[in-house]
């Protein structure tokens, strides 16, 4: 049954353990903070929020993200020398259009791979130092309908509660050793630009596997296509376990499929309770995709993992 509070209406969605459609939100005027707060607390519960033809903007949804944390941005992308179309550099550009105002072609080399990377699973900012908590993705423009572009996620709270004990005994200090290089080479076999990487000998950013969700006290399973090995395993070792959890969580009783209506469409998802990917559709290559999202730096424990706080600058593609 819906339920409301203060002034929002949260609707868990049916035959699936985690992800609520919000109604009630008004981006007209700035959002006030007991509607943000209590926006938060949903979502932490929740894993995902779907907010359907939404009146945002850049600005204000920029605003509303603020209000939870300091905002990640593109500088690491900018400095590896990737020209950006929009000019605001909190906002991660996400669609399928070049900085020319083109649909990406595949002689794009950096861009279809990252597009083919945001297909695997991941929590955003996992192969930095300090990872994102939330993050907030909008709809600018979509193809038609029926022609592809879902956002999934998965529950890996759930997926760790189901875990035998003697799995989670097993895993409770393992530190993932994490990297951006690791998820574009397992979506870009084919591209020579990622054949001679090894992903021993770049920085890697530590997270624990097994962790607690501090908003809800629940279990949580922290991997993903970013996870190249275990720190102090074998690197075979390591990456047998990575993958056998990888399976566990991919699981499609964990799965939430999000279809995009129109324009104004907005999800939020908490990266420390959930794991997403995007889907390419039919409309690749064909329609524009416009999708900008934003994403706050974590402010939990395990915000830093094992990493050093003091060395936290993000780590783009070189």
């Amino acid at each position: 049954m819906p339920g409301v509070l203060n002034t929002l209406t949260i609707t868990p969605f049916e035959g699936s353990t985690i992800g609520a459609r919000v109604d009630g939100l008004d981006f007209s005027r700035p959002v006030p903070d007991e509607v943000s707060n209590e926006l938060k607390a949903a979502l932490h519960e929740h894993g995902v929020l779907v907010a359907r033809s939404t009146n945002v903007d850049d600005h204000t949804m920029i605003a509303l993200g603020k209000k939870w944390g300091p905002l990640d941005n593109v500088t690491a992308h900018k400095k590896a020398g990737r020209k950006m179309r929009l000019d605001i550099d909190e906002i991660f550009d996400v669609s399928n259009i070049d900085p020319e105002d083109n649909l990406i072609a595949e002689g794009d080399a950096l861009r279809v791979s990252s597009a083919r990377g945001n297909a695997l699973w991941h929590a955003d900012g996992a192969y930095n130092p300090r990872r994102s908590g939330i993050s907030i993705i909008r709809a600018v423009e979509l193809p038609p309908k029926g022609t592809g572009g879902e956002t999934e996620f998965l529950d890996s709270r759930t997926s760790y509660e189901d875990l035998p004990d003697a799995k989670k005994m097993e895993i409770q200090n393992y530190v993932g050793m994490n990297t951006l290089y690791w998820n574009r080479i397992q979506a870009n076999p084919d591209m020579e630009m990622f054949q001679s990487i090894d992903c021993t000998q770049v920085p890697l950013a530590k997270h624990r596997l097994a962790q607690i969700h501090e908003p809800t006290g629940r279990g949580n399973l922290y991997i993903g296509s970013y996870n190249h090995h275990i720190e102090g395993l074998p690197i075979d070792e390591g990456m047998r376990i990575t993958h056998e959890l990888r399976s566990h969580v991919e699981q499609d009783k964990y799965k939430l499929t999000v279809s995009w209506e129109n324009p104004g469409d907005m999800a939020f998802w908490d990266n420390t309770a959930v794991l997403h990917r995007a889907t390419i559709g039919a409309y690749a290559g064909k329609y524009r995709r416009d999708m900008r999202r934003i994403s706050t730096f974590d402010d939990s424990k395990w915000a830093y993992g094992e990493n050093d706080p003091n060395n936290s600058q993000q780590i783009g593609l070189k």
